[in-house]
């Protein structure tokens, strides 16, 4: 489970889901800078960051983090 909702209505993320959510942001935060990096505009990165960063195995993603220190 990922999402705990209360009778009020309120959503939180559970660990597991946290957890979800920060692995996925850390892959759309590096592929972005990466695509930046390589002179794709900020617009078109951050949107195509967004398609591949759910798809990516976890061994590519970090051969990529590794590359990209200092990025």
């Amino acid at each position: 489970m990922y999402l705990i909702i209360d009778d009020t209505g309120f959503i939180a993320l559970t660990e597991k889901g946290r957890a979800v959510a920060e692995k996925i942001y850390e892959r759309h935060t590096i592929l972005s800078k990466v695509l930046i990096h390589l002179g794709v505009n900020a617009e078109t990165a951050m949107a195509d960051a967004c398609k591949i960063e759910h798809y990516l195995s976890d061994e590519t993603f970090e051969a990529i983090k590794k590359h990209a220190i200092g990025i």
